[in-house]
């Protein structure tokens, strides 16, 4: 068996895999893939790679990720046998607090909209990581991306759908200075050009005199400008307040070797948790079904404790032995549906980097939604997050809203340690659905033997709330029936689903070769160095 989902059997391989000998950069789209591997080939190391591959994307995949959106990643130093945490998230402006949303006549946050943005971490998060883990300054690292913002993104099938999309005209109407940037909604053509020419100088004023710019300096003070005429909270004082964090990640054993996530604000306790699940578990419950029971578990710890990680503390705990004994014994969640719903939000792009030496880097981004709040700054071309939408308002809780306080994230790097090597880095783009691919992706290689590019192109399935799990159609219809056993209700996604996510990972399995997976399912490449 091949992991949850089904036999290697099933799994026909459309890409191939993209190997390397010296190092090795897979990103959500191919012009920040051979930006980063171009910075490999001129001898950076991978976090140099990871951090020009990233800022490519914002400008690349503008409507996922971008200069005004968050990031996490971990970092495994391969000299040294360790691994960070750079918690990239920003927290809520200081005029953010429950009561100022009350007196607003709000129950929660808005979704979109100037009320939703929270500090956007990304640039800040560049910069400290290029200072800490990379050998290039930040003005190189921004290079590929401000050329991209300048001289013009060809759209290609994603962006072409999204913005002849409802969720895109919605935007629009509402958001003039978003349309000026990209254009009416509807009719755009495939190779057709799209300039983001103010976003290029905000990017080159960043490289020319450094990330304070936008962090206190006069970018933010433009930034912080438009978004008070929008009525946005968010001042150029937050910013200047802004910092960066260097976290422990959290460990866990998973057959056989260490598996590396992001510890709070982020959801990584409920990869880690799913996978510490699934490896002390017996085979006398059908796997799917036992994959969703555990799942529910690990995802109800999640809700529970991830919040600001003052308050959050640390969950390493939650790893040991004796917890996940008693975890798994108090399992019984009742009917499939008992989860509350939660929050949503699936448009995130990744970048994974290995390099000759074995330094590896996991790197997720994001704006939370489509183009996050919808609103943009037009001093700047900085579109903003809508991060602080996860916030609540109920006070008392590690995700209740408060200034300064960093809001929870789905965001969920990972990397497999072997050996005291990393072996694996993968990550996804997915929001709740991150912890379940990456389980998936990753029961394929290390318990079923698939190769990276099987395992990624393999089936999944995804259970958000309620009693519907959604499956990918290329899945045997055998391996379903314990689910509705189970009570679960099934949704046929198609073959081939973006909502599965869009998985980049480095397997280096014998310690030489790099192998790069990309999934077909979104715009994901590999580029070797």
């Amino acid at each position: 068996m091949s992991g949850p989902v089904g036999p290697a059997a099933q799994v026909f391989v459309h890409r191939p895999i993209v190997m390397g000998r010296r190092g090795m950069v897979v990103a959500g789209h191919h012009l920040a893939a051979e930006a980063g591997a171009r910075v490999l080939a001129d001898g950076g190391n991978a976090m140099d790679a990871a951090v020009t591959a990233a800022a490519a994307l914002s400008a690349a995949i503008p409507f996922m990720n971008g200069v005004g959106g968050d990031c996490f990643a971990l970092w495994f130093d391969a000299a040294r046998g360790e691994a960070q945490t750079v918690n990239g998230s920003g927290g809520a402006p200081a005029a953010a607090t429950i009561d100022a949303y009350r007196a607003r006549g709000l129950e929660r946050v808005p979704t979109r909209g100037p009320l939703s943005i929270s500090v956007p971490g990304a640039p800040h998060a560049w910069a400290e990581a290029l200072a800490r883990f990379g050998t290039i300054p930040l003005a190189d690292a921004l290079g590929p991306a401000t050329r991209i913002a300048a001289d013009g993104l060809p759209v290609d099938r994603v962006l072409r759908d999204f913005l002849n999309g409802p969720v895109y005209a919605g935007l629009a109407a509402g958001q003039p200075a978003l349309a000026a940037i990209f254009g009416a909604p509807g009719g755009r053509r495939l190779g057709e050009i799209v300039r983001q020419p103010t976003l290029a100088e905000s990017l080159g004023r960043i490289a020319a005199t450094g990330v304070g710019a936008l962090y206190g300096g006069p970018l933010g003070a433009a930034l912080a400008d438009d978004l008070a005429a929008a009525g946005a909270l968010l001042t150029n004082d937050d910013l200047a307040a802004h910092r960066t964090l260097l976290q422990d990640p959290l460990t866990t054993a998973y057959r056989g070797h260490e598996v590396l996530s992001a510890p709070p604000n982020t959801q990584g306790i409920a990869l880690s948790l799913l996978l510490a699940l699934l490896d002390r578990a017996d085979g006398d419950e059908p796997s799917l079904a036992r994959f969703l029971r555990l799942k529910q578990l690990a995802f109800a710890a999640r809700d529970r404790r991830v919040g600001d990680p003052d308050l959050a503390g640390d969950l390493q705990p939650l790893l040991s032995p004796d917890a996940l004994a008693s975890l798994d014994a108090y399992g019984d969640l009742g009917p499939p549906g008992r989860l509350a719903p939660g929050p949503h939000g699936g448009d995130t792009t990744t970048v994974v980097a290995m390099d000759a030496a074995g330094n590896a880097v996991s790197w997720v981004q994001s704006l939370f939604e489509e183009f996050g709040s919808g609103v943009v700054s037009p001093a700047t071309g900085i579109v903003l997050q809508n991060r602080l939408s996860l916030a609540s308002l109920v006070p008392g809780g590690t995700n209740s809203l408060a200034p300064g306080r960093r809001p929870f994230h789905t965001l969920c790097p990972a990397l497999v340690l072997e050996g005291g090597r990393c072996r694996l880095a993968i990550a996804t783009p997915g929001d709740h659905g991150q912890p379940q691919t990456i389980a998936q992706v990753l029961a394929h290689i290390l318990e079923g033997g698939l190769d990276v590019q099987a395992a990624i192109e393999a089936p999944r399935i995804r259970h958000d709330e309620g009693n519907e799990v959604m499956y990918e159609s290329r899945l045997a219809a055998g391996r379903l029936t314990p689910l509705t056993d189970a009570g679960y209700g099934l949704r046929d996604v198609g073959g081939w689903s973006r909502v599965m996510g869009g998985v980049c990972a480095i397997d280096c399995p014998d310690g030489g070769v790099r192998m790069g997976g990309a999934d077909p399912r979104r715009a994901a490449y590999a580029a070797a160095e």
